[in-house]
């Protein structure tokens, strides 16, 4: 990420947004592996919400807020099982 003070805005790369969004999705398998919850994903609705939920539900919102869409808005929805 780079600041420009001109117009006083960040840049960010793709290739950056790349591997923030990579970094994100890997805590979310670390965040299920943690849980004992399925990397390929879950029904959120037929369980109990707890700590891995919200954490997961936390880091969907703060990507979104920073304009990456990691391919859900929901915890469980994500396949996260190919992440490195």
């Amino acid at each position: 990420m780079k600041y420009h003070a001109p117009t006083n805005e960040f840049t960010i790369s793709a290739e950056e947004m790349k591997i923030a969004s990579s970094k994100l999705l890997y805590v979310i398998k670390n965040i299920r592996d943690g849980a004992r919850l399925d990397r390929n994903g879950y029904d959120n609705l037929t369980r109990e919400s707890d700590w891995a939920e919200y954490a997961e539900a936390s880091i969907l919102d703060a990507a979104r807020l920073l304009g990456i869409n990691l391919g859900a808005r929901c915890p469980g929805k994500l396949d996260v099982s190919n992440e490195a």
